[in-house]
């Protein structure tokens, strides 16, 4: 019988993988790019300044509802509420014994159709509903048929109304003063006989104007923004000053007109 040996067959060698190269480094921008340096020049970068003041109108929700939900706590008891209603009628321009309003009119009904005619005329309205719980509802009206119209009116119902008003104009002042340069305000000041108290701002960017007023009354906050501009080819015009005035003083007005206690 043949031995079996016990020395195992040797092995073939593995087959040797190619060898890989190491991808370059791709360069990292030390800072991005400013948004701004990506739109287009001339009058198409300031017609899209002009179609930013229709998105104004959703920042200046967002801002209110910001400052809502940091200054309102939705769990809070009924008594902690009225506790708090009333140090601010106390304390705020309204005098203690002012009832407190309850509710406003539904978001597109805020604003007269005899305003949205004169002012915004043909200009659909989108509702804003409130989110979360919190009490703000509000209307906008916008169109482009003949340049741009951009109206809108945010009513919020809160016992911290007084501090969401002051930060309100603060943030819009901050936002002017560190704009370097592309945005300024060129009218600022106390509109009497609207509300407990209002002001105006009127800021300017790439040469085109918005007006933006808030109205403090009770509890109430009253916040509107106003744009208009006509076309000409490619040429864009402000609406004068007087008359964005006056399209937001009247839109406050009726505003104040559907608040119930």
């Amino acid at each position: 019988m043949a031995e079996i040996e016990d020395t195992p067959p040797a092995t073939q060698p593995l087959p040797t993988l190619p060898r890989t190269s190491a991808l370059p480094a791709q360069a990292v921008p030390a800072t991005l790019p400013d948004p701004a340096d990506l739109r287009p020049g001339g009058p198409a970068r300031r017609w899209t300044w002009l179609l930013g003041g229709i998105t104004a109108g959703a920042g200046a929700a967002a801002l209110v509802l910001g400052l809502v939900a940091n200054l309102v706590t939705p769990t809070a008891t009924a008594s902690s509420a009225a506790n708090s209603s009333a140090a601010v009628a106390s304390s705020g321009p309204a005098s203690p014994s002012a009832a407190l309003y309850t509710a406003s009119a539904a978001g597109c009904s805020l604003v007269h159709p005899e305003t949205v005619a004169r002012y915004a005329k043909g200009a659909p309205c989108t509702e804003q509903k409130p989110i979360g719980g919190i009490p703000v509802t509000g209307g906008s009206w916008t169109s482009q048929d003949s340049g741009l119209t951009m109206l809108q009116v945010l009513v919020t119902l809160s016992p911290s109304t007084d501090s969401i008003y002051q930060e309100t104009l603060s943030s819009a002042r901050t936002a002017a003063a560190t704009s370097a340069g592309t945005m300024k305000i060129t009218d600022d000041r106390s509109v009497p006989g609207i509300g407990e108290k209002a002001t105006l701002l009127y800021t300017v960017a790439w040469g085109y104007g918005r007006i933006e007023l808030v109205v403090l009354q009770r509890n109430a906050l009253i916040t509107v923004n106003y744009q208009a501009a006509t076309r000409s080819g490619y040429t864009l015009k402000d609406v004068p000053p007087s008359e964005a005035e006056a399209a937001a003083t009247a839109a406050a007005r009726d505003a104040l007109g559907t608040l119930t206690a």
